[in-house]
């Protein structure tokens, strides 16, 4: 994160790449990316929404809760957001 509270690509690249290498979601591709970026600092679920939108998933029927919540703590961590169970 930048100073300013704003987020710096440097950011995003880390969460990109550990939301891929770590929790499999490596087909957000430069749109996806892009939606997520546009989203500012919104709360974790508003972002991961769009990450699993972007991977071609929809959140509300992904049945494994746990790697929805994973996704969300991902997000969470590297944006500093809040984050609901």
């Amino acid at each position: 994160m930048e100073e300013d509270g704003l987020v710096d690509d440097r950011t995003y690249q880390r969460l990109f790449g550990e939301l891929c290498v770590g929790l499999g979601f490596c087909s957000l591709g430069a749109d996806g990316e892009e939606a997520v970026k546009g989203l500012g600092s919104t709360d974790a679920e508003t972002v991961a929404r769009a990450v699993f939108e972007a991977e071609g998933l929809d959140y509300d029927t992904y049945t494994p809760k746990r790697v929805k919540a994973e996704v969300r703590a991902c997000i969470a961590r590297h944006l500093n957001l809040e984050t609901r169970p």
